[in-house]
């Protein structure tokens, strides 16, 4: 009896750090204060000072860095920090549109409808005939049915819900939109600025709106968006801070492009420096221990540090390339895979209570997500992981197949005083492995 418990116990565990390791951003305040670590706030601070200083001319900003790197996490406890002195909006552009169907257009509209949503949910005191004008307007645009429900309140929340629902499932809807405001575009800067002008009169307020997942979009409409219709994302006359991909600002047309226009620097968030550049190919080299810190503090704020067997956290951290998201991916399928190996031996009747991530485990992780990650890879790819790997940049590094790495966290940016690149540790042990290095 005691030793079914023991072993009950243990999957348990096992199973609540497996949940603890969702590839997801932390969005709720529970959720930060449960596993958020101290890691980026310098570009934050950085960018919370443009903010306070800028004018129409500068208020808007365009902040990049690798998926997965904790940008969600951070712009979102930013929102929250600038709450109050601000009227801030923080939104998942995924949340609302399907990221193939992602244009400036919808952008906007989105920006209007979650400002709205916002003030209805803040109880924001807007004039009762601005505030009907708004409703018909959002319901004419999306031929939306008048929600019948008691109270202006209700109605206002109701009927954007019902907004949202039809952007994320209805074509027609997308459509109707696309075509509306491509045929009249002022109609929508002008509402937007509308719409923000009544929530600055009611609340004494700038705004601060934050449009998340631009970056998960891909590279071809990060090119349509920003380089095509950047004009028409800087119209609206209050601050907004865009998310876009780390391969945007390798793309020195474009990068030079939006910091024209937007008289302000990208800002990017840095990937932790696992290795001074050089380092990591000694016999012994030496890593950066305050990296390594930051990245086993993660997995000890949501896993039980005695879920490990010794060193086992370090390799972890080691073989993430330094990006966040790479530990937890790494942590979560070992946590699986011990998973399957806990049932197995309970099926035996086997005492568990001793059972850890081990070197074996870790092993068959780092095996597995290899495996998925090469398969990815074409032959002209592995000439520029391996150019990357000898030199620290690739020949061209404005080169499409370069950017797509780029994207994908194959190769990986790191910034000193100038920045370089390095291969994912695991694409590293790939290309070793076929002999290329």
């Amino acid at each position: 009896m005691h030793e079914t418990k023991g072993m009950s116990d243990r999957i348990e565990q096992f199973q609540a750090a497996s949940r603890n390791l969702q590839l997801q951003p932390l969005l709720t305040d529970e959720d930060r204060q449960k596993f958020m670590v101290d890691y980026g706030s310098e570009c934050i601070d950085i960018l919370e000072q443009k903010i306070l200083v800028c004018d129409e001319n500068t208020n808007q900003f365009v902040f990049a860095g690798h998926r997965g790197c904790g940008k969600s996490t951070l712009l979102c406890d930013f929102a929250q920090q600038m709450e109050g002195q601000f009227f801030t909006v923080f939104f998942s552009i995924s949340d609302l549109i399907q990221m193939k169907e992602i244009s400036h257009i919808n952008i906007l509209f989105a920006i209007a409808l979650k400002m709205m949503e916002k003030a209805e949910q803040d109880k924001v005191t807007i004039a009762d005939d601005k505030k009907q004008a708004f409703f018909d307007w959002f319901k004419e645009r999306t031929k939306t049915e008048t929600v019948e429900i008691k109270g202006q309140m209700s109605l206002g929340i109701n009927l954007f819900e019902v907004i949202k629902s039809k952007l994320s499932t209805e074509q027609g809807t997308k459509e109707e939109i696309k075509t509306k405001f491509t045929q009249n575009f002022r109609d929508l800067i002008d509402t937007l600025n509308a719409i923000a002008t009544e929530i600055k009169l009611a609340t004494k307020l700038e705004i601060l709106v934050i449009v998340d997942d631009l970056d998960k979009a891909d590279l071809a409409q990060i090119d349509d968006i920003f380089q095509k219709n950047l004009k028409a994302l800087l119209q609206p006359k209050f601050i907004i801070i865009y998310t876009v991909p780390i391969a945007t600002i390798r793309d020195g047309k474009l990068k030079k492009y939006i910091e024209d226009e937007t008289s302000n620097r990208i800002f990017v968030m840095p990937v932790l420096k696992l290795y001074p550049m050089g380092e990591s190919r000694k016999p012994h080299g030496k890593p950066n221990s305050n990296a390594i810190e930051i990245l086993q503090s993660v997995l000890t704020r949501r896993i039980d540090p005695d879920l490990f067997e010794a060193g086992v956290e370090e390799q972890i951290a080691l073989n993430s390339g330094g990006v966040l998201r790479e530990v937890m991916r790494i942590t979560k399928e070992c946590c699986d895979l011990v998973l399957v190996k806990l049932r197995q031996q309970m099926r035996r009747k086997q005492n568990v209570d001793d059972l850890k991530i081990d070197q074996g485990i870790l092993a068959e992780a780092l095996d597995n997500i290899r495996n998925d990650m090469k398969i990815t890879l074409s032959k002209s790819d592995r000439q520029i992981l391996l150019q990357t790997y000898e030199n620290y940049t690739p020949d061209d590094p404005k080169q499409q197949e370069f950017l797509d790495l780029l994207h994908n966290l194959i190769a990986i940016e790191y910034r000193n005083r100038e920045s370089w690149y390095d291969v994912h540790p695991l694409i590293v042990e790939q290309l070793k492995i076929e002999k290329m290095i």
